[in-house]
């Protein structure tokens, strides 16, 4: 009997610790615009900075300066800089988030969603042919202060391998 309830606790821990998906938006309407060079009546650049919702106390920052945007993760009052980072792991050139989709991978215990990684595409300019462009999945690792992004995927299988990167960061 007490293994019958040793193996139940421990199959319902289990199920309760599969990765699922929730879903946020970058599109203007849904965000706090802290700076924004359409705003400005001289601007040097195009540029802005909006403030995005997320999940489990994380924020992004959709950033964009001379015609590359990324996202930034904030936990609290911790920025994680991701700029350098996308645009050496992009593999291409001016690379910019391509849509306003943002995916959350996470656990759901009860009705508590705890992210461990959120998932973008950036579309890149060919460093070849400058007439043409690729697309990316980016993998962020959400670490409080400190997220990271942990991989870059492309090809038909890119989604698949994206989630599978991500949810790695539990097993």
């Amino acid at each position: 009997m007490k293994v019958c309830l040793l193996l139940l606790l421990l199959v319902s821990q289990l199920l309760g610790e599969k990765p699922t998906s929730f879903y946020s938006t970058t599109e203007l309407k849904s965000v706090a615009v802290i700076r924004d060079s359409e705003l400005e009546e001289d601007p040097d650049i195009d540029h802005f900075e909006h403030l995005c919702p997320g999940y489990g106390g994380y924020e992004l920052l959709h950033r964009s300066g001379d015609a590359r945007s990324w996202l930034d993760v904030r936990y609290g009052e911790t920025t994680s800089d991701l700029y350098r980072e996308t645009m050496d792991k992009a593999n291409g050139s001016f690379p910019f988030k391509s849509n306003d989709v943002v995916e959350w991978r996470g656990t759901l215990k009860g009705n508590v969603f705890t992210p461990f990684a959120i998932i973008y595409r950036l579309w890149v300019q060919d460093l070849e042919n400058h007439e043409k462009s690729h697309s990316r999945l980016v993998v962020v690792a959400l670490k409080k202060g400190k997220s990271e992004i942990i991989g870059v995927f492309t090809g038909e299988k890119a989604s698949d391998e994206a989630r599978k990167k991500a949810d790695s960061l539990i097993e």
